[in-house]
């Protein structure tokens, strides 16, 4: 209890100290960081590749100017509905006290929550699924990768200033399984547009652990793989049986493989479920993503 007392005294010092102009500017902010990230925009966009219309969520760092020279990361936040906010919420204080860099954040949802929840299986799975799952839509993932490298990326280059080595995509659950597919798909194409993979409470049980299988019949490249991988689930979700040791058997499929460059870390939360494991993953995802 000492030692977890003394490091919240020590951070508060540090804000205290490194950040002391910004205490001292008053304005109406409820806190020293309730207005560290703009006010969140949103706007439509068409995909090609998909054949539908997206909702996209935007912010940008407090003191961001498209005219400056200095680049930003990037990060994508999958099910933009549900968990934009919340983590850009999170964000606020983690980029304040130098935990997360400061960063251009994208949401990528849909029209509103009901259709989220209808079209996430179209665009996060891949393959379509099998029959016992009665999915009505579902296999599309490869579609919308080549949205998020041919049209979203090019998009977001053109208007923001990104720093695309530095870009992260986060996803939970069928949203976690893309990200995950993402990274391998990466592998499989040799070419490496987001370099940072997080995924929450992934299901990676889907179409019999298909991850498995195509991670197997990748032939193992030659040159360098510059991918992280982070993956975190709950410890409630682990005991069921169908994500019973799977977490730590991709972890140590990947980890068997010894990619050149790649890196993989997981996670377990105690007394997390399926779906409040979700912010805190990415969180510490984004964290393990920008360690230097």
């Amino acid at each position: 209890m000492t030692n977890k007392l003394t490091g919240l005294v020590l951070t508060f010092i540090f804000i205290s100290c490194g950040h002391n102009e910004r205490i001292q500017t008053t304005d109406n902010s409820l806190t020293e960081f309730s207005r560290y990230y703009s006010e969140p925009t949103s706007e439509k966009m068409y995909s090609q590749q998909v054949q539908d219309t997206f909702k996209l969520f935007k912010v940008t760092p407090k003191g961001y100017s498209n005219d400056s020279t200095k680049k930003y990361p990037l990060i994508i936040i999958l099910d933009a509905n549900a968990f934009f906010e919340s983590t850009v919420s999170e964000l606020k204080f983690n980029s304040f006290i130098g935990q997360i860099p400061k960063s251009v954040v994208i949401g990528v949802g849909y029209k509103d929550f009901p259709t989220m929840d209808s079209l996430r299986s179209r665009d996060y799975t891949f393959p379509t699924g099998i029959p016992e799952y009665e999915m009505t839509l579902s296999g599309g993932a490869d579609k919308f990768k080549r949205f998020i490298d041919q049209e979203l990326i090019p998009k977001l280059t053109r208007e923001y200033e990104i720093d695309i080595d530095r870009s992260v995509i986060c996803g939970h659950s069928f949203g976690g399984y893309f990200t995950l597919y993402y990274g391998l798909k990466s592998i499989e194409e040799n070419s490496f547009t987001i370099k940072n993979i997080v995924s929450a409470s992934p299901c990676l049980f889907y179409n019999n652990r298909y991850l498995f299988e195509m991670e197997r019949n990748i032939s193992k490249p030659t040159n360098e793989v510059p991918l992280n991988f982070y993956i975190s689930m709950g410890s409630e979700d682990l005991v069921e049986d169908e994500s019973k040791g799977t977490l730590d058997a991709f972890e140590k499929q990947i980890s068997d493989r010894n990619y050149e460059g790649l890196r993989i870390k997981k996670a377990e939360y105690s007394n997390f479920g399926h779906i409040d494991a979700a912010v805190p993953g990415f969180i510490k995802g984004l964290t393990y993503s920008f360690e230097k």
